[in-house]
């Protein structure tokens, strides 16, 4: 249900000013120049340079020229008048001799008078410019100032514009209200022949509309069956930019000021009121909210009516509720098909808006009632021994109950985090997620004790584990846990090490640091560099920096229980640092384990080289069946609630291939065939399919029916959902073999 109607309003609010750029009081009220008080007449003193004229008529022109601010700028006669008073004369001066000035480091000043007279209002304002140390240039002289630039800010001063931006200090201006915009005409400072800041930014402009709106828009959001506001629904203007009319909305160093922000949407709140001063005569509302129908209207208001006179259009909006469904289904390991619990935290992708968490029963059976004909984000979160995280990514549901069963394998990696610091365990842990690594994760700290070995057995076998510890003072590895780290050796796993004197504080007899990382520790360094010996697996080439200390260098020992043991890097960055051994790998082809041990904390690496000592590491730990892909440790069953493109199969192929593709959802699709130049070969699919698991093939010819070459081709599927308005692009290669 929508209404529309426009009127006229005379704004009639009341304002005071306090000060130099003190724009509003304690109560929120700004100033405001009354409709009977405009146009503002402003006056040049008699000793004006003539060179200035046009530029000080163009800087009050910019403002005047806003389309949707009716405030008028107008130049009066020439006066004499040269000092500041309350007289009724709204002078601009420029004192090239500085006489009334105490203060040598103010560039420009206002000073406004006020009256009570039919409210809080400016009357009788003075512009004085300090010439004498600030003077003055139209042509962007590095030395002077640039008057269209001071002129354009000291008159927005005028109309009752804050400065944009934050000061750095209390004692540097006004508070900044508004975005951090040095751009902008409104922020605070200027320097000598700094011309960025002659022409007004959209802040500007959107500042002065809110003071003086010609167009404002405003309304009510409400649920269509309850009548109740709608909290947290959004207005979305397309074609324009609104600015909110409200009271002041930050305080700094007891100054007040009213900002001007341009925004291209509302949140509402519980109210579902809404009042916005916009930009354009003619644009487009939409109304949308999780849950609802979304709406929309096209706005379109009069001209402007001159001085005064603000057209208010009332827009009211009633959003219809979507259906609720049921999301169900069980989560189960995939190798013994018995339940596991697990978190499922629920996110909008349309709205980029998290629903809520919620958790499956000890069997991994989980029911969820979500609104329907949405598109759905499930991150599913669980224990070791599976991957910390899964997503699933687009899942839709329509207007029925939808079944989504997930198996999950235990992950082949599982980080356990022996340090206090959470930036340092972020920051692993952001590696490996942008690694996109299918990673279990143990947190001792947060967990109160490590892992113990009966955890260890759910892995299967083969699985690396990634060990983080150290310390200032100690090597934060307790006789236990070194014997649980042996343990992993002998199972066949694949062990790495890293922190900060691990090395330095293993006791002389220490077996799991001599007998299986093959090291014993020599002595502390202040290197600040990290270099891969030349030809090894993991350090080949690499040279990084470091940062911080607790450095250990080691050196190898001789009666180790692995079969073969590599320097991988050394501390320092000259041959004559080989022997500072900062990292070793080694290996037991009988008992098939591998072990990787840093004597540094990886964290003092860049979060680049970071992620590529640690693809290297693990993919120096990896065997043959080695996956990284999160996406091979879950699958899900029911109709597609992702879009997805799969691998052809066969692949390398000759003469024919096919190629999957899932749909959560009816969509338009289009699969195309490219060569590595990004030229079109062949247009496999383009029209409408349902929601559904799809192939086509595809049989090595152009658009022509001619055959093509052998070579690498590109295949890419875009498709868009029909009821969601979601988009889908995904290329993949395949190999033509003859």
């Amino acid at each position: 249900m929508k209404k529309y109607f426009i009127s006229s309003l005379l704004a009639l609010s009341l304002f005071v000013l306090l000060g130099f750029c003190l724009i509003t009081n304690q109560n929120g009220e700004y100033r405001i120049y009354f409709p009977s008080r405009l146009p503002f007449v402003y006056q040049l003193h008699t000793s004006t340079p003539t060179e200035f004229i046009s530029t000080i008529e163009a800087g009050a022109n910019q403002w005047t020229n806003i389309p949707g601010c009716y405030f008028v700028f107008q130049r009066g006669e020439n006066t004499s008048v040269s000092v500041v008073a309350n007289d009724g004369v709204n002078v601009v001066y420029f004192d090239m001799q500085g006489v009334n000035f105490s203060d040598p480091n103010v560039i420009a000043f206002s000073s406004t008078f006020t009256t009570s007279v039919g409210g809080f209002q400016a009357v009788g304002s003075d512009l004085i410019w300090n010439g004498r140390d600030f003077p003055p240039a139209t042509n962007g002289d590095p030395n002077k100032m640039d008057l269209l630039t001071v002129i354009t800010h000291e008159l927005g001063h005028h109309m009752g514009l804050n400065h944009a931006g934050q000061p750095p200090s209390p004692s540097a201006g006004s508070n900044g209200c508004g975005p951090l915009n040095q751009r902008a005409v409104m922020w605070y400072a200027v320097s000598r022949g700094d011309t960025t800041r002659r022409y007004l930014h959209l802040d500007d402009i959107m500042g002065a509309i809110s003071l003086y709106p010609v167009w404002v828009i405003q309304g009510k959001v409400v649920d269509g069956a309850t009548n109740l506001g709608l909290n947290g629904a959004k207005i979305k203007f397309e074609g324009t930019y609104a600015s909110t009319i409200g009271v002041v909305e930050q305080t700094f160093s007891g100054r007040y000021g009213r900002p001007g922000v341009a925004i291209d949407e509302i949140v509402l709140d519980s109210t579902g009121n809404y009042k916005s001063a916009v930009k354009d005569p003619s644009f487009k509302v939409k109304v949308t909210k999780f849950g609802y129908y979304p709406d929309s209207a096209q706005v379109n208001f009069n001209p402007p009516g001159g001085i005064g006179q603000t057209q208010t259009i009332t827009l009211n909006f009633g959003l219809q509720p979507k259906f609720n469904v049921t999301l169900s289904g069980q989560i189960v390991d995939e190798l013994t098909n018995q339940g596991v619990s697990a978190r499922i935290s629920v996110s909008s992708i349309n709205y980029n808006l998290k629903v809520g968490d919620y958790d499956s029963q000890s069997n991994g059976q989980y029911q969820i009632i979500l609104p329907g004909e949405e598109l759905y984000r499930l991150t599913l979160n669980f224990e070791p021994p599976y991957p910390r995280t899964v997503v699933i990514d687009s899942v839709y549901l329509g207007l029925s109950n939808k079944i989504l069963n997930v198996a999950v394998k235990p992950s082949r990696i599982f980080f356990v985090a022996n340090d206090t610091s959470a930036s340092v365990k972020e920051k692993y842990l952001n590696s490996l997620d942008r690694l996109k690594l299918a990673y279990a994760y143990w947190d001792i700290n947060l967990k109160g004790s490590p892992p113990d070995q009966q955890l260890f057995n759910k892995f299967t076998q083969a699985t690396t584990i990634f060990w983080i510890a150290g310390g200032v003072t100690t090597s934060n590895l307790s006789a236990s846990e070194r014997q649980t780290l042996i343990n992993q050796f002998e199972n066949g796993h694949r062990v790495i090490l890293a922190g900060n004197n691990i090395a330095q504080y293993s006791d002389t007899g220490d077996v799991l640091l001599s007998k299986y990382f093959g090291v014993r520790f020599v002595s502390n360094t202040s290197a600040n560099g990290l270099k891969g010996f030349a030809n090894d697996y993991i350090g080949n080439g690499l040279n990084f920096s470091l940062l911080g200390t607790g450095k250990d260098y080691v050196r190898l020992t001789t009666d180790a229980f692995g079969t073969g043991y590599f320097r991988s890097f050394h501390h320092g960055t000259g041959s004559g640092d080989t022997i500072r051994i900062a990292a070793v790998r080694g290996e037991n082809s009988v008992k098939k384990w591998k072990s990787v041990f840093y004597t540094i904390s990886l964290d003092q690496l860049s979060s680049a080289n970071l992620d590529t000592l640690l693809r290297r590491t693990f993919e120096y730990c990896a065997d043959s069946s080695f996956v990284t892909s999160i996406y091979d440790y879950f699958s899900t069953t029911s109709l597609p609630v992702r879009y997805e493109l799969h691998q052809n199969y066969p692949n390398p192929f000759n003469p024919m291939t096919k190629i999957k593709f899932d749909l959560p959802e009816k969509s338009q699709v289009e699969i195309s065939v490219y060569d590595v130049s990004g030229k079109l070969i062949k247009r496999l699919v383009n029209e409408q399919k349902d929601a559904g698991y799809h192939s086509v093939e595809w049989n090595g010819t152009d658009m022509n029916g001619r055959k093509v070459s052998t070579g690498i081709y590109l295949y890419r599927i875009s498709a868009k959902g029909t009821k969601t308005g979601s988009e889908f692009i995904q290329t993949k290669k395949m190999i033509l073999l003859k």
